[in-house]
């Protein structure tokens, strides 16, 4: 239920309570991956009245549990009578009827010009959530798509900012819409709440109940000594995960030292809201925090973390990371990979998702005996049976071989049928065009 906003000051924000027992690391056998000759079709999500082809690039950004909604972000001018003005808009597709429509909108109906690329769905596709700017500050909004209306959860004014940037951003929204989490770079969202110069907090707001909490806390109830932000919440609302730079969220250990001292990295957590008790979720092999991706995902019952750390460097020097998966039940950590070939390299998009069962998970990445193009990565989509590790391959062409573009940003149903995902490939569909990214669904039930 998550992506960047197109301003230039918030581009740079979008790109266990005690000692943390040493974690068990497994790296899964991955069996050699390979389509399933019977999926279901691929079709374009991104599409407008009559079924107009977006003419500029999607973003694939969340999928009701049931399957039938699809949201995504659009730079495209030809979805809807609005869009030729608006640069960027959010969209919701019903994929039973057909029908697209912009929800980001204000509560009389205006569509929004300026917002983020970042936005979440509830369960059931009914709320959105996505930060927008209105009167020279950026804030939290959720749209209900019943009944039309749109309504702040973070207020601001450009009268009472003085310098710097300081807005709401990053919302989303778990899957019974009750708990929306988000960034702020404000000092008020809580009063009281401790906040430093450069302050960059998480918060979760409660819609049932109206009230806001701090996340983003130190162990001893100062405030965070680094920026937090991209958050995401698992389906349940109970958990929350996100990226920090902060020294000082976990409690000191026996000799008095900071419960981590790792300044230069970003780090990964997870607070369980119940509790409040928060643990590091992005651990590297040896059991120890990574250098982070930031973009971190849970999972429906807050249980596993999914995410990606820096690793050696690709042939070449090219950068890249390698997805892990983290019971945060059990503390087993487990490196998702898709060749069985121990020697090959192996890399992913920071961005995966695993199912309500917790049986599957879903990424985009590759391995070096997949790559392509003179050592240029290909980036698939696939999934991994957690229990097995089982790989299979998503992205075909209709007639079953490989395609030729990358994947990304998957999101899939509960009963993990169906996936939604970004692609540029101009040939994952007969007739694809040119090498853009757009957003399409696949289902996954064998024929």
């Amino acid at each position: 239920m998550q992506s960047t906003n197109r301003t230039t000051r918030t581009r740079r924000l979008a790109r266990a309570a005690g000692v943390l027992a040493v974690a068990a690391v497994v790296t899964v056998t991955a069996a050699p991956a390979q389509a399933a000759p019977s999926w279901g079709p691929v079709s374009r999500v991104d599409l407008g009245v009559d079924g107009a082809l977006a003419n500029r690039h999607s973003t694939s950004l969340g999928i009701s549990g049931n399957g039938r909604y699809a949201l995504f972000g659009s730079s495209a001018t030809n979805l809807v009578p609005e869009a030729a003005n608006l640069g960027y808009g959010l969209y919701v597709r019903d994929l039973r009827t057909g029908r697209t429509e912009l929800v980001s909108r204000t509560d009389d109906g205006t569509p929004l010009t300026s917002i983020t690329e970042t936005a979440g769905i509830s369960g059931d596709g009914r709320y959105i959530v996505f930060s927008a700017e209105a009167n020279g500050v950026f804030n939290v909004y959720v749209r209900d798509r019943v009944k039309g209306h749109t309504r702040p959860v973070t207020t601001g004014t450009a009268s009472a900012e003085g310098g710097g940037d300081h807005g709401s951003y990053q919302p989303v929204i778990s899957a019974d819409g009750r708990r929306i989490a988000f960034m702020s770079a404000r000092d008020d969202v809580v009063p009281g709440a401790p906040v430093t110069p450069d302050t960059r907090n998480l918060y979760v707001t409660d819609r049932a109940t109206g009230a806001t909490r701090l996340v983003s806390l130190g162990a001893d109830g100062h405030a965070a000594d680094g920026a937090s932000e991209h958050p995401t919440i698992s389906g349940d609302g109970r958990t929350v995960g996100f990226a920090s730079r902060a020294t000082n969220l976990l409690p000191a250990t026996d000799d008095g030292t900071a419960g981590l001292l790792r300044p230069r990295y970003t780090t990964l957590y997870a607070t369980d809201l119940h509790s409040g008790t928060t643990v590091l979720a992005g651990l590297a092999a040896d059991g120890t925090p990574g250098a982070a991706d930031a973009t971190l995902r849970l999972s429906r019952d807050g249980r596993y973390a999914a995410y990606a750390l820096g690793a050696s460097p690709l042939p070449g020097g090219k950068s890249r990371t390698e997805l892990f998966i983290h019971d945060l039940r059990t503390g087993r950590v487990l490196s998702i990979r898709t060749s069985a070939n121990p020697d090959a390299i192996c890399w992913a998009d920071p961005s995966a998702a695993v199912t309500a069962d917790d049986r599957w998970i879903y990424f985009s990445g590759g391995c070096s005996d997949t790559i392509i193009r003179a050592g240029e990565a290909r980036h698939d989509l696939y999934r991994q049976d957690l229990r097995t590790g089982r790989t299979e391959l998503l992205t075909t062409t209709p007639d079953g071989a490989p395609q030729d573009g990358a994947a990304s940003g998957p999101f899939v149903t509960d009963d993990g049928r169906t996936v939604l995902f970004g692609d540029n490939s101009p040939n994952l569909l007969p007739g694809g065009e040119g090498s853009d990214w757009h957003v399409y669904v696949r289902s996954l039930t064998h024929g």
